[in-house]
């Protein structure tokens, strides 16, 4: 073998891992201090599993489609946690190396945890930051290659409750742009509500306080705040989930169908709850989410077409 192919071979597999590297990159969601700051964190705070414990600068980390072309569609991605910590790698980085496997951008969202401390309005933060993960896809979708018209938002468990609370409140940021409505919403064993006789209890406290009148429990009781402009969804749950039950999705799908928003909902036997991307022998058909949700994205396009 001669001396420049060697060369052009060896430039080659030194480039692999650079433009491996080069399919994800995460940014900061604003420019400046973070709104609502009162006081800052020296760095994120690292638990078991990389669990985030606390969040130092807000930001979004986005994984742009490999081993084919864009299929012109982006999804924010927010773990759960009980807005007490983020899992951020078996619900957050783990799932959006599997969409953009598949065309999609997919997106991170590293948000803010209601410290009361750390934050004024701590409650509000969590949604402003979804809501800003938003904007930020949708100021890129030309460079990067999908439609503003088709950006979504996926959530788990306590940031199912995110993902939900940035579809049914969007329409009270109207005159911000660009819009951070999502285009679509999929919700994976979710809190919906704060309703204590169905909440998970360790997210309602963290969010709420105990300062918190009922009027906000109201307010992110989300299958009371759905809306004509609430965006379909695509909701995952088991019977089984010992820790959020399913009647926060069915009453969150009851809700959409009323109104006529496209629904679909799939209530496995055996499931749990926080598998996110891990391991599906233990959790039965529920395995199967991530692909029927890709199929469901798919006809909810075709059809609007």
């Amino acid at each position: 073998m001669s001396f420049s192919k060697k060369a052009c071979i060896a430039l080659v597999l030194l480039a692999a891992p650079i433009l491996a590297f080069s399919q994800q990159k995460t940014y900061s969601l604003y420019p400046k201090e973070a709104p609502n700051t009162k006081k800052l964190v020296a760095k994120d705070g690292i638990g078991k599993g990389g669990r985030i414990t606390e969040v130092a600068i807000p930001q979004i980390t986005v994984y742009h489609p490999q081993e084919q072309p864009s299929n012109g569609k982006a999804i924010l991605i927010c773990p759960g946690g009980g807005y007490k910590i983020i899992a951020i790698q078996h619900e957050g980085h783990q799932i959006a190396r599997w969409y953009s496997e598949r065309g999609y951008t997919a997106a991170v969202l590293k948000y803010r945890l209601p410290e009361e401390d750390l934050l004024t309005d701590s409650w509000e933060v969590p949604l402003m930051d979804a809501e800003e993960g938003l904007r930020f896809l949708r100021k890129n979708a030309s460079k990067w290659g999908y439609d503003e018209d088709k950006i979504g938002v996926l959530g788990f468990s306590a940031g199912g409750h995110l993902a939900s609370s940035v579809s049914v409140h969007n329409h009270q940021t109207e005159g911000k742009t660009p819009s951070s409505k999502p285009d679509f919403s999929i919700l994976v064993y979710p809190v919906i509500s704060m309703d204590t006789t169905i909440t998970h209890q360790g997210s309602r406290h963290n969010l709420l306080g105990e300062k918190l009148d009922t009027d906000w429990e109201e307010y992110f009781s989300n299958e009371t705040q759905v809306n004509a402009e609430t965006p379909p969804a695509f909701l995952v749950h088991s019977w089984d989930d010992g820790a959020v039950p399913a009647e926060n999705s069915i009453r969150y799908a009851k809700a959409l169908h009323q109104l006529g928003i496209p629904v679909e909902l799939h209530l496995f036997q055996k499931g749990g709850h926080g598998y996110g991307s891990g391991n599906f022998e233990q959790h039965g058909n529920a395995a199967t989410w991530l692909e029927l949700s890709d199929r469901w994205i798919s006809d909810l396009f075709q059809k609007r077409q």
